[in-house]
């Protein structure tokens, strides 16, 4: 707060006293607000002999908890299926159309909000904007969140049309021969402006005057499929036999156009028009990718006691390259349902048992186009150059492995199924082993080794292990009008391990990944063999009186200010090495995002004409950096110029610099959360089916992780996301109450 605030300028920053102003901003509050919604669906069906239909449509209007964000949506859908020639065709198609307008938060008022001192006011009515800024234009002083949220601009539409089309045909002359087609389409096109004015502080003192970007992508994605489907119509052996052999094509066109222009002529118009600018850059992005497949299965079902399955699938993908464009992906299971033997039969309670078991092996090419082939983008004004009376626009090609490859999992389950009391009791226990080879990921490479610092390649190989629970039961069975009771219970163990790293272009056995805020070049986690992927990579900080210490080599605070010598990290950091200093090699893995467990349990219960139903989540064991302290967390920042505000934890540390690496940062995010809970009521209206219900999402949740979302940015065992349990975000979860009437008439 304010008074806090004030008490850290002059303890730490004395010089800046004179900038601070008595007011008590809450700038959190200055931008936030609770936001309203509406939707609505409205839905039609019928039927007649031989064919059915849907219509619906769908309204939704939401505003967004930060002032000025809102999402508009307006949808049509339409479900038609026509059944011909003795109902051997069978056609349907699916429509849906959406057209979205959305406005989003412009860049630099979460991060104002955070920054901004306390003590400032709002308005300042002698400004050009009518807002208030720090003195001096100072180019390192934080921005007024309002006034970026008032003046800026970043707006959004897009248009999306989904559809299929499917025909299946029962072949006359094969008893049990199917033949079925289907074609697919999935279309965007969307527009994206910002506008910055000018009259912006960070306009003013970075002296760029005035940004606005126009984005305008287009995608489309097709895809089509067929394939026969021949389930023997008399049993071959004691079994009957079910194969399947087919074909899909799918194929991605990406069209995009990029401009941008700083310097602006004029602020008059806004997002409406583009306008002069002092500098333009234009940029036009095209992206092509196909994927073809080859695939059979082989079903084979003895009296549904005895289960096998086989299939193998060949896979094209234009994203490798030569001899590595295809991969081949055989699967086996086979069910052993023992509820059905003599033996098992007399026990009365047991309803199913079945054991199973499966090996596949899958690959994954979702990491970006053109991996094997350098692609060029042409510069921007900058990077021109003029030989003799000409000028020249630069292009650069991209970084690439010619001999990337299919990223490859080999994945072997046990599992048993079992139900007891006629299915009463239900659930499942399953036991997985996953050998992942030829991860892909983007990694560093040695410097003039390639065509950039980074390239997207093989690196080594992954192994999950785990265990799945699930459990379910109608725990009360009240009848039509009394107390019934459905409770369903979910856990998950995985353990990751990343086995082996494969070096490339000069590259190191360990790969650092996970950018921070507040340093130049900082990732704080680590891929290395023997430990998790996405492991955090820091320093043991020294704990004294369960504080991490900040002094010197004389047992002295060091406060950062002027005539101390800086900081001894010998004194703060454990030396892992015993070398006697204190680098890169004191480094050590320290926790990882994954959670070591996963839990879940839903509820629904219905008395009479009432009901009511509730989601809990558990995570337990996930780590999470606190970016957010980090990189705000030093008395440091008041001392740049106008002074930021901190974040708390400088009042347990007293940290005078960043120290971005510390294991203090690393927290444990473990919690208990209520995701939903809806209680409906159920009536006749004038002879109609209609229900009123109340729901509340993000009810509560229990933890002790100090940031704004112990669950923000985990992706479990993922190699895909850059920022995976780094806690950047400062955007909070909101809760929302809806209420709603659902009639069918």
């Amino acid at each position: 707060n304010a008074a806090q605030f004030r008490a850290a300028v002059e303890a730490n920053a004395p010089g800046s006293v004179v900038q601070l102003q008595n007011e008590n901003t809450d700038w959190f509050g200055a931008i936030d607000r609770t936001g309203f919604g509406q939707e609505h669906n409205v839905a039609v069906s019928g039927a007649g002999a031989s064919n059915d239909y849907r219509v619906s449509l769908n309204f939704l209007d939401q505003k967004g908890i930060i002032d000025a964000n809102s999402a508009r949506r307006f949808g049509l859908g339409a479900n038609f299926s026509q059944r011909l020639a003795n109902d051997r065709l069978n056609l349907r198609f699916n429509l849906r159309g959406t057209r979205s307008d959305d406005r989003f938060t412009p860049l630099g008022v979460l991060s104002g909000a955070a920054q901004y001192g306390p003590t400032q006011p709002i308005l300042d009515p002698a400004s050009e904007t009518g807002f208030y800024d720090w003195p001096d234009s100072n180019l390192t002083s934080a921005d007024n969140p309002v006034a970026i949220l008032n003046l800026a601009e970043e707006k959004g539409t897009t248009w999306r049309g989904i559809g299929n089309m499917q025909a299946e045909y029962s072949l006359p002359w094969v008893n049990g021969l199917r033949a079925n087609a289907t074609f697919g389409f999935d279309v965007i096109n969307a527009k994206r402006t910002n506008f910055t004015p000018s009259v912006l502080h960070r306009e003013i003192v970075s002296g760029r005057g005035g940004q606005q970007t126009r984005y305008d992508p287009k995608q489309v994605n097709l895809v089509m499929e067929t394939y026969l489907n021949y389930i023997t119509p008399k049993p071959v052996g004691p079994g009957t036999l079910d194969l399947i052999g087919g074909y899909s094509f799918s194929k991605t066109n990406g069209d995009s156009i990029y401009y941008e222009g700083t310097g602006l002529s004029t602020n008059a118009f806004g997002n409406d028009s583009l306008v002069p600018a002092a500098t333009t850059k234009s940029i036009v992005f095209k992206q092509r990718s196909k994927l073809i497949s080859f695939y059979g299965r082989a079903n084979y079902n003895i009296d549904d006691r005895y289960i096998f399955a086989a299939s193998v699938r060949r896979d094209g993908s234009s994203r490798f390259g030569g001899s590595n464009n295809y991969g081949t992906f055989p699967s086996f299971s086979a069910a052993w349902r023992l509820s059905q033997e003599p033996f098992l039969r007399g026990v009365k309670a047991l309803s199913d048992l079945k054991l199973r078991g499966s090996w596949a092996k899958t690959g994954n090419q979702s990491f970006g186009n053109y991996l094997a082939y350098s692609s060029y983008q042409l510069g921007d004004q900058q990077t021109q150059y003029q030989f003799g009376d000409t000028i020249f626009t630069t292009s650069r090609p991209s970084a690439v492995d010619p001999n990337i490859k299919w990223e490859q999992t080999r994945a072997f389950n046990v599992g048993l199924d079992f139900g007891f009391a006629n299915q009463r009791i239900t659930g499942a226990i399953d036991w997985y082993d996953k050998l992942t080879s030829d991860l892909l990921f983007n990694v560093p490479v040695a410097g003039f080794s390639n065509l950039s610092n980074f390239v997207t390649t093989n690196i080594g190989s992954m192994r999950n292990r785990g265990i799945e629970l699930s459990l379910g039961a109608r725990v009360l069975q009240g009848g039509e009008r009394g107390l019934t009771w459905q409770a369903d219970f979910t856990a998950a163990r995985n353990s990751n391990n990343l086995r082996s790293i494969t070096p490339f272009g000069g590259s190191s056995l360990k790969i650092l990944t996970g950018d921070v805020s507040g340093g130049v070049g900082t990732r704080i986690q680590v891929f290395a063999p023997g430990v998790p992927i996405n492991s955090f990579y820091v320093y043991e900080h020294i704990i004294e009186n369960g504080k991490p210490i900040y002094r010197d080599v004389n047992g002295s605070r060091i406060d950062g200010t002027p005539g101390t010598e800086g900081i001894n990290e010998q004194d703060l950091y454990v030396d892992q090495n015993g070398d006697g200093i204190i680098n890169q090699g004191d480094l050590r893995p320290f926790h990882d995002p994954a959670p070591k467990w996963i839990l879940g349990h839903s509820s629904y219960m219905a008395l009479g004409n009432l009901d009511l139903g509730f989601t809990l989540r558990a995570y337990l064991g996930n780590y999470m950096y606190n970016n957010v302290a980090s990189s705000n967390g030093d008395f440091r920042e008041l001392t740049q110029g106008s002074p930021y505000n901190l974040h708390t934890s400088v009042l347990e540390t007293g940290f005078a610099t960043q120290q971005l690496q510390s294991d203090f940062y690393v927290e444990d995010a473990s919690f208990l959360r209520l995701d939903n809970l809806t209680l409906g009521y159920s009536f006749n209206l004038r002879g109609q089916q209609a229900r009123v219900f109340g729901t509340v999402q993000n009810v509560f949740t229990i933890t002790g992780y100090s940031g704004v979302d112990p669950s923000g940015n985990i992706a479990p065992s993922s190699t895909t996301s850059s920022v995976n349990g780094i806690d950047n975000n400062i955007y909070p979860r909101s809760r929302t109450f809806s209420g709603g009437l659902s009639l069918r008439l």
